[in-house]
């Protein structure tokens, strides 16, 4: 990797850092004056609609995330087909996926209008977030800078309306209905971004279509597998235990994950760098992946040990006395993030080795294992037992499965080898930093 990229590299991180930050700050403070405001019963209500509807989300994503990176840099002249065909692709999906959320919640919960409503009004997001399609062509040329200024006025948009609406004392519906405004603010600005930033003109080809859904059935079946074993869990515990363990469970979620954008914004702008690399030398590309790791299980170990000896005091004085049972699964789930972060580090090189056929076996086994996982742990221990059941799943799909494949089992030795490159890592960011804003100075 060569300077330049490396810088690109940076730039593109610190700019999405940036943006998560701010996101986390702003989250954090609201998101708990919320709980506080709406209690563990209403707050948990809307994170179990969040929890079923996300299913959905990465069902209409068609799992293009990764997929569609991989074809653009493979054959960029073909990147306005590749981009058109996938909006029409996921707006579609969506469209179908909305009724179907009401109908699965009107079943599920039959004569709850409340909940029913808060899904409604939740689910509009999903529609709204179609825009994350040309996110990718942000992505692919490093310059997430105006992606991040899009969600900045979104978060701030959104902030102001939740403020108002916690001085009015709101019922739970319109902080349900505050997630769709800030998707429809953020997909505005980005729509406007694209059209101004670039030249690619977006068609629908039918033959982009067959060349997307080729691979793609592989990446929808490991991201609807790996959506539903990370979010079946709040799910079981209201079914099992009722919404205050499910508000108090997502509590410990918040803040065991809130720390992930910090190496997603690395492994993402490390992406199409390291994909680049594949292209020339296979080793260096290996190498590449290696280091990136190692910044990403680094950053990783940090923060989960910061939650293991911090989080009570967190929880504490963002949620107050009524959540402080979310304690131990914090610590549970902050090293379920650990090993975690490394499984969306691994899709890199599984994208770049074609490899989606074992990331579906992976997260396909991991599901049925954490789903059992999950009834037998969450009924003998209750929200204890739905961390422990993610955290067994995390370290099944990230390091144990790969060793069942000869062609995938490397990855387990190149997990374990990246922490020998902590140090190389150290010295490379180290570098990288003092020379640019040295030269800013």
């Amino acid at each position: 990797m060569n300077g330049g990229s490396k810088k690109k590299i940076l730039s593109n991180s610190v700019w999405v850092i940036i943006q998560h930050l701010y996101s986390m700050l702003t989250s954090l403070i609201l998101v708990a004056l919320i709980a506080r405001h709406l209690g563990p019963s209403d707050y948990g209500l809307i994170n179990y609609c969040a929890s079923l509807i996300s299913m959905f989300t990465t069902l209409s994503g068609l799992g293009l995330d990764n997929l569609i990176v991989s074809e653009i840099i493979r054959r960029p002249e073909r990147e306005g087909g590749f981009l058109g065909t996938a909006l029409v692709m996921r707006l579609a999906a969506t469209f179908v996926s909305y009724p179907v959320i009401l109908a699965l919640i009107a079943v599920m919960n039959p004569g709850n209008r409340v909940l029913f409503i808060v899904a409604a009004l939740q689910a509009l997001g999903m529609i709204f977030q179609t825009y994350e399609v040309l996110v990718y062509w942000f992505r692919i040329k490093l310059k997430m800078k105006y992606i991040s200024i899009a969600l900045v006025c979104a978060i701030t948009v959104n902030s102001i309306f939740r403020i108002v609406l916690l001085v009015n004392k709101a019922a739970v519906e319109w902080f349900a209905f505050s997630i769709s405004l800030q998707a429809f603010v953020a997909g505005i600005i980005i729509i406007a971004f694209f059209v101004k930033k670039t030249d690619v003109r977006l068609k629908v080809s039918s033959t982009d279509a067959r060349d997307l859904l080729k691979n793609s059935y592989n990446c929808i079946i490991s991201s609807m597998a790996i959506i539903i074993y990370m979010e079946v869990d709040k799910v079981i515990l209201e079914k099992m235990t009722g919404d205050a363990a499910v508000g108090i469970y997502s509590a410990a979620v918040v803040l065991a994950t809130c720390w992930q954008f910090i190496p997603i914004a690395l492994i993402d702008s490390s992406r199409p760098v390291v994909l680049e690399k594949r292209k020339t030398s296979h080793e260096e590309y290996l190498d590449e992946f290696k280091l990136v790791m190692a910044g990403v299980n680094l950053i990783a170990f940090v923060f989960a040990l910061l939650m293991s000896c911090m989080g009570w005091v967190f929880i504490y004085f963002l949620y107050g006395v009524d959540y402080l049972d979310a304690f131990i699964p914090l610590i549970i789930l902050s090293w379920s993030s650990f090993i975690g972060v490394s499984g969306y580090t691994r899709t890199i090189w599984i994208t770049g080795e074609g490899f989606y056929k074992y990331e579906k076996r992976y997260a396909v086994t991991a599901m049925f294992i954490n789903i059992l996982l999950d009834i037998v742990l969450i009924w003998q221990f209750g929200i204890i037992g739905a961390a422990v059941a993610t955290l067994i799943t995390y370290v099944y799909e990230v390091l144990i499965v790969p060793l069942f494949f000869r062609e995938t089992r490397v990855f387990t030795r190149m997990y374990f080898q990246s922490f020998r490159m902590i140090p190389r890592f150290l010295a490379e960011s180290s570098k990288m930093v003092r020379s640019r804003f040295g030269r800013e100075q």
